[in-house]
């Protein structure tokens, strides 16, 4: 099955309006989204990137200023290489970091003009002291303070090989919400799934960080072959379950994770588990 993220996430929403547990995830998120909660309340001050960046330089909240010791470097319009580059900054011109955003950091040049530099061209440069610049890397701290968040995971559903897209938002250091769109598939069962999962991560000191979900599921059997639940071609499903994940380095992460499923059809109840291990991309 081929998945185009705008449709599998149409097609995501569309289900889980229809499923009847949709509710529960929904008004979970947004009690989680309008509590008034501060990084101060939960004592994590220490994940804010920009004390981070700061203290890694003169220990102010002044912008920092580096000389070029490249021929040039080049400035983005965006954090990103697919995005054009507008101008350059010669050897000797100084240019003043504003921001930073993963591997990138904004930044202004002499005429005034803002855009993105790559960290690696970026780190090639010198403080006024004549001294390298020593540029922070992408840390796990980072992760737990991004937003977004892409990936993939290949598993195992009740026997089954089971392959899924994952797209999430956190609003929350701790919670975030994620939309899945995927297969499962063996030689005797076929099916396609949609999810709206509610992600809690309550422990932050770890590199490897653990998580809970909470989840609404809706499930299409192929009714040419034998299905998971007897009687029935779609089913709605809630589902429960944990897992961690690890910081590999860059924007990366690791995650291993298991859920039960309650799939209702009908008037029945069934049981059903997953395992799954995937990798994730944050930004």
């Amino acid at each position: 099955m081929k998945l185009f993220p705008g449709i599998a996430f149409f097609k995501i929403l569309l289900a889980l309006f229809k499923s009847r547990l949709c509710g529960v995830v929904v008004m979970t998120t947004a009690a989680l989204i309008i509590i008034p909660t501060s990084a101060s309340a939960l004592d994590l001050d220490f994940l804010d990137p920009d004390e981070m960046f700061n203290s890694l330089f003169d220990g102010n909240d002044q912008p920092v200023t580096l000389r070029v010791a490249d021929p040039y470097i080049e400035m983005h319009t965006a954090p990103g290489r697919g995005y054009p580059i507008f101008n350059v900054i010669e050897e000797g011109e100084e240019v003043v970091i504003l921001k930073r955003k993963t591997n990138w950091y904004k930044v202004m040049s002499p005429d005034g003009q803002e855009g993105w530099v790559k960290a690696e061209q970026l780190g090639r440069t010198l403080k006024p002291t004549g001294i390298p610049a020593d540029l922070p890397e992408v840390t796990h701290g980072e992760y737990l303070t991004s937003s977004w968040r892409a990936g993939f995971t290949a598993g195992q559903f009740e026997g089954a090989s089971s392959f899924s897209l994952t797209f999430g938002y956190r609003p929350l250091t701790w919670a975030g919400l994620e939309l899945e769109a995927g297969k499962i598939y063996s030689r005797s069962v076929t099916s396609d799934y949609y999810s709206m999962n509610l992600l809690i991560e309550p422990i932050h000191q770890w590199d490897i960080t653990p998580y809970l979900t909470l989840g609404a599921s809706k499930f299409a059997f192929d009714a040419r072959q034998k299905v998971l639940v007897q009687g029935t071609e779609e089913a709605d499903a809630f589902s429960i379950g944990g897992g961690a994940g690890y910081y590999i380095g860059r924007n990366f992460l690791i995650r291993a994770e298991y859920r039960q499923y309650s799939i209702s059809s009908n008037s029945d109840t069934t049981g059903l588990s997953e395992w799954k291990i995937g990798l994730n991309t944050f930004f």
